[in-house]
């Protein structure tokens, strides 16, 4: 059982458990080669590009958010009690 008051693990330790968990899977795959008949004829390139496409108007829109309509809704909130 774990105790309460165990220390977090150093950055080192999730960095390599994130490479683990990321990177040797992937490396794995390549290797292996598996050839996936659903994905034939599916541009991954473009897919790749729209979905990073797609992360940033989403991340744009997030930070738009945070800096510029909530402060000044919080501020209407504060305003009005």
């Amino acid at each position: 059982m774990a105790e309460k008051n165990e220390k977090p693990p150093c950055a080192v330790c999730r960095l390599i458990r994130t490479y683990m968990l990321v990177a040797v899977p992937m490396i794995l795959i390549m290797y292996v080669q598996p050839e996936f008949t659903r994905l034939k004829g599916v541009a991954l390139t473009d897919l790749f590009a729209s979905f990073i496409g797609l992360m940033f108007v989403l991340t744009v829109l997030w930070k738009a958010y945070l800096e510029y309509w909530k402060p000044k809704r919080d501020a209407a909130r504060k305003n009005r009690a």
